[in-house]
């Protein structure tokens, strides 16, 4: 097992990588250029591999826990750590598949009311509900992340669920949902780096508090940046509307 999880994680930092280089270029291509589309298509199956071999990763270092006799009791802060991966895998992953799944139907964005679209936002929603419960049980010292991103999955979620129940179909309303989600999945892939990337080129050990930093630090910038952007977006739309 040691081997594949070698395989599996040097996998999920190679393309991550790659992933990471691929989500600049349509920020300053072209909307909807060649760059663009082309850029956008090695993102998303990037995207798809990383969240995938996080997902499995996760299963599996449970698993061996369990077969090992590790209980959570034991060893909180171990299991909390696969506990908020997971969360980070499947919301992220939830939002990869909005995000493209809108351009794909964006002349009828209810089109995407599909069990499984509906299943994967209560699951976002789901999640963030369990890793609060779990925080406040465990109390694991990567409690503050628990508390302090589980909101992600929550609003993601729901703006799903507008989404298909067509509370939000005004004008260009797909390539809001396209931009917001992409960010999303950004913001997610430079969290990954700024906790895991950075501490294997730069010997910086942040002290105490700080250390959660890296963690929040992407959601900070980019979650105001989309609000920003979001707006920009919409005003544009609105005189073509009229």
């Amino acid at each position: 097992m040691d081997m594949f999880l070698d395989i599996n994680r040097w996998t999920h930092i190679v393309v991550g990588f790659v992933g990471l280089a691929a989500f600049w270029v349509p920020v300053f291509a072209r909307k909807g250029g060649p760059a663009h589309r082309a850029a956008g298509k090695v993102f998303r199956y990037s995207a798809m591999i990383v969240v995938s071999a996080a997902g499995l990763a996760v299963v599996l270092h449970c698993l061996r826990a369990l077969i090992e006799g590790h209980s959570v009791s034991a060893n909180p802060a171990g299991w909390s750590f696969l506990v908020f991966l997971g969360y980070l895998a499947l919301v992220t992953g939830g939002i990869l598949s909005h995000g493209f799944g809108v351009l794909r139907e964006k002349r009828d964005l209810t089109a995407l009311n599909t069990p499984y679209r509906r299943g994967t936002a209560w699951a976002m929603i789901g999640s963030s509900i369990f890793i609060i419960g779990w925080g406040l049980y465990w109390q694991p010292p990567n409690a503050i992340l628990l508390y302090a991103l589980s909101p992600i999955g929550i609003g993601n979620g729901l703006g799903i669920l507008a989404v298909l129940d067509g509370g939000r179909a005004g004008p260009g309303q797909w390539k809001l949902e396209h931009l917001n989600a992409l960010l999303g999945c950004g913001i997610a892939f430079h969290t990954a780096f700024a906790v895991f990337g950075m501490s294997r080129f730069l010997p910086v050990q942040l002290p105490g508090a700080w250390q959660v930093l890296p963690w929040i630090l992407p959601a900070a910038i980019g979650i105001p940046a989309s609000i920003i952007w979001t707006r920009y977006y919409r005003r544009r739309a609105a005189p073509a509307a009229a």
